[in-house]
C-alpha cells in the first residue's frame, strides 16, 4: 500500500504538468523576445534539472518504472497543444526520457553491498 501512496504522491502529479505545460504557456504570452529565454530556461535547463529530479524520486522510493515515461508524455501534450514547438519538441522529450533512465539507473551498475557479504570460496571463517 505504501508503494501505491508514492505513485499517487502530489509532487509528482502535480510538478509535472506546471513545468510541462503551464511554464511554457506562460512564457509563450509574454513578448516576442522572450522565446531565447524560453528555449534556454524553460526548456533546457529546468525541464532537465526536473528529468533528474524525477529519475532520482522514482528510483528513492522504488516506483514503477514505467512512470519514466509520464514526464516525457507531459511535454508530449505540450507540443500537441502547440505550446511548444514541434521542431524541437519530440527531441526534448526523449532526452527527458534519455536523462530520466540515467537519473533512475545512477548506481545500478555495481553491486552495492559487496563488501557485506559473505565469502564463499574460504568457507564460513571467523564467524
Amino acid at each position: 500500500m505504501t508503494r501505491m501512496n508514492e505513485i499517487f504522491n502530489w509532487k509528482f502529479w502535480i510538478w509535472q504538468p506546471l513545468l510541462g505545460i503551464v511554464l511554457p504557456l506562460i512564457i509563450n504570452l509574454l513578448p516576442g523576445s522572450w522565446f531565447t529565454f524560453k528555449v534556454v530556461v524553460a526548456i533546457f535547463a529546468v525541464n532537465m534539472v526536473l528529468s533528474v529530479i524525477v529519475g532520482m524520486y522514482l528510483r528513492k522510493h522504488g516506483s514503477f518504472w514505467i512512470l519514466l515515461i509520464v514526464w516525457p508524455l507531459i511535454f508530449l501534450i505540450s507540443v500537441w497543444l502547440h505550446i511548444n514547438s514541434a521542431n524541437y519538441g519530440y527531441y526534448m522529450a526523449l532526452t527527458y526520457l534519455v536523462i530520466e533512465l540515467f537519473a533512475f539507473t545512477r548506481g545500478q551498475e555495481e553491486e552495492i553491498d559487496v563488501d557485506e557479504q559473505l565469502p564463499i570460496d574460504g568457507g564460513m571463517k571467523n564467524l
